[in-house]
């Protein structure tokens, strides 16, 4: 525990790897051993979990495997998280979060960023989409509602704008993807129940006569 750093942490890993597709696709066929050196620090001063109403949080960290660890495979990956949260009058929150990933080529599958999921982006499945290039920023803005359903009573909703690719040429403006929703969501003694709805959708020129596709 760093005054400066925060929580910093070093780790090695040594596992062997193994995917397989469900449906014949060749590419994603994995079958190797790595061993990856994983460093990293969280800076949290948020003043309570799971619905805090002030505070930052930062999480920063750098992966990388080689040969001489023992390691079948080799890349490097950096990693970077920063949120924030500010309210007003004890009931309006804001909760901007804006998260970056990068990786060289041979990251391999298994080991990609993820995009999609109710924390993660509306409208696209858990771990949706998966790439060596991430950018993702979060917009939420949060409402403690006067009323309980047996438990504090939260509204959020929430705006997501992102990209992942494979190769950092194909992150552009016009390679992100949008989405919107909302949740209910309630502070119960086990930890936070959400119940919420979202969509996605990208802003498209080849098809003039519908811009927005959905997902």
């Amino acid at each position: 525990q760093l005054e400066r750093l925060g929580n910093a942490t070093v780790e090695f890993q040594l596992q062997n790897v193994r995917t397989r597709s469900l449906r014949n696709a060749e590419s994603v066929v994995e079958n190797y051993r790595l061993a990856t050196v994983h460093a990293g620090s969280v800076v949290d001063s948020k003043d309570t979990y799971p619905f805090p109403t002030r505070g930052v949080g930062l999480q920063l960290s750098y992966e990388f495997a080689i040969d001489a660890l023992g390691s079948q495979v080799a890349y490097n990956a950096l990693h970077f998280v920063y949120e924030g949260y500010t309210t007003w009058g004890e009931r309006h929150t804001f909760h901007p979060r804006f998260t970056m990933g990068f990786a060289d080529r041979t990251m391999p599958f298994s080991q990609q960023f993820r995009l999609g999921g109710e924390d993660s982006f509306f409208g696209l499945r858990e771990d949706d989409r998966r790439g060596r290039q991430l950018m993702l920023l979060n917009l939420e803005y949060r409402y403690f509602l006067p009323i309980r359903l047996l438990f504090d009573t939260y509204l959020r909703v929430r705006y997501d704008l992102g990209a992942i690719s494979a190769v950092p040429e194909e992150i552009k403006f016009s390679t992100f993807r949008h989405g919107v929703g909302a949740e209910l969501a309630l502070n119960t003694p086990l930890g936070a129940a959400s119940f919420g709805v979202g969509r996605s959708f990208t802003l498209g020129k080849d098809l003039p006569n519908n811009p927005l596709q959905y997902g």
